[in-house]
Parts: C-alpha cells; structure tokens; sequence
C-alpha cells in the first residue's frame, strides 16, 4: 500500500496503535503530523520517523479542548500544505458501572473519545475537500459494538464513534472523503499494561488469562491493528466508506464468552 504525497494527521501517535500506525504511514511515504501529550515521548517517535527520511512534524496539545482539535488540523495544512488522511486514534478508557463513574469521568471520556472525534473530522472536512477528497480512520472498538461490563462510560463513547463513522460517510461520500472505523479488541498497548497493572498480580499471568479468552488465543501487537488502519486510509480500499474493520482474534463472532 502506497501513500507517497499523501499528508496524515494521527492523533494520539505517540504510544500504541497510534504510534505504530504513524510508523506503518511513514513507511508507506506518507508525510505525518504526530500528536500527543507527552512531548519528551513524542520527540522521541518523532525523530525516530525522521531517520527513515520520512517528513514529520509533532505538535502537542489536548484533544479534549475544541479550540485546539481546529487549530491540530491548521497547523498540519500550513506545515504540509493539505491534508489527505486523519486518524483518530487519541483515546481515554475509564472503568466502572453508572453508579461508580462520576459526571467528572463521564464528561472527560465524551470530550476525548467522541467529541475529539467530531471536532477533528469537523475540521478535516474542508482541506480534504480541496484536495479532492481523503479518508477518516476512526479508531472505535469491539466494545462499542458488544458492550462490556464495568466500562459503561467507554463503551458508550465508542459506540458513538460508530455511529458518527456512519453518518460522516453518508454526508462526505459525494465528496470523495471516505469515513471508516477500526473495532480492536484486546490489544498489548501501554494503555492495557496499566489497566492490568491496577488489577494487581502477575502482569504476565494477567496477559495470558486475557489471552486465554480470544478465540484466537493470544493479544495482538499494535503493528496489527496499524496495518489494517494504512489499509483503510490507503487507494487499496478506495470503494470502502461507512464500514467498520474487526480486529479482535475473532471475538466478534461468538456469541458469548469463548470457552477456555
């Protein structure tokens, strides 16, 4: 998959699927605009990227705050001169049920999770256009379309980024930019090291219990998930819009707990 001229913006690209998909980009000849929090960590990806003679820029910032998801998308049209590819990857995942989640922890999942989501590819819209179309990567999740328990306030964002996936790409098809949703499911990130982590107990043990419940028996690296992303944000799925890509060892098609 070829994405020579094409200019990417991944959000949250400074750890996991984010970082590995803007690697995948790179590799594939993208230009990449990077974002996170954590500048020493995004410096890092950064230089990383450009010692493969990748071009690449790193901007940091919240995707909580609206005002800032506008000017993420600016500022990678003024560096790069257009915009063709935007992946919205930065995420949040609270645990508890309704009684435990606090308006605090609810308020902030929908900022990051949804409302990022929407303020970005809002923003996107134009410069793509301009361009003569381009393509949205929205990263939801298994959980956003099965649920779980104890995940209430997680599970619902991600259910919501389906739907918007869905709607965007009815409303922007004519215009050639095509919207679509990667659904992980159990995936060996920093983000799940930490969860497990809060569990206590063994962290390898930990993972391989996890693992013990996928039909396909283990966690998959971000690499996977990465190369499904470039997939769906390159011309080898150019008659592909308002879908959503499974990536969960086959979780989505039980019908209930897979049987150790």
């Amino acid at each position: 998959m070829d994405l020579t001229g094409k200019v990417s913006l991944v959000t949250g690209s400074t750890t996991g699927i984010g970082e590995a998909s803007a690697r995948a980009f790179a590799d594939a000849g993208a230009t990449v605009m990077l974002h996170g929090r954590n500048e020493e960590r995004g410096r890092a990806v950064l230089a990383e990227i450009e010692k493969t003679g990748a071009a690449a820029d790193l901007v940091i910032g919240d995707v909580a705050d609206p005002a800032f998801c506008q000017s993420l998308v600016d500022q990678t049209v003024e560096r790069f001169g257009r915009l063709d590819v935007l992946v919205n990857n930065a995420g949040t995942l609270p645990e508890g049920n309704a009684p435990d989640t606090s308006d605090e922890t609810w308020m902030s999942c929908m900022q990051v999770n949804v409302n990022a989501v929407f303020f970005l590819s809002r923003a996107a819209v134009a410069p793509m256009v301009k361009s003569g179309g381009g393509a949205i990567v929205n990263l939801s999740s298994e959980w956003g379309l099965n649920g779980e328990q104890g995940f209430v306030a997680y599970c619902t964002s991600k259910g919501a980024v389906m739907q918007m996936t869905r709607c965007m790409a009815l409303d922007h098809a004519a215009q050639g930019i095509r919207v679509n949703a990667v659904c992980p499911g159990e995936i060996h990130t920093q983000m799940v090291d930490e969860w497990l982590a809060s569990k206590g107990g063994d962290p390898a043990e930990s993972l391989a219990e996890l693992a013990g419940g996928i039909p396909m028996r283990r966690v998959a690296q971000p690499e996977e998930v990465a190369a499904c992303v470039l997939f769906l944000a390159s011309d080898a799925s150019s008659y592909v819009t308002g879908t959503r890509l499974s990536v969960d060892g086959g979780n989505d098609a039980t019908g209930g707990p897979y049987p150790v």
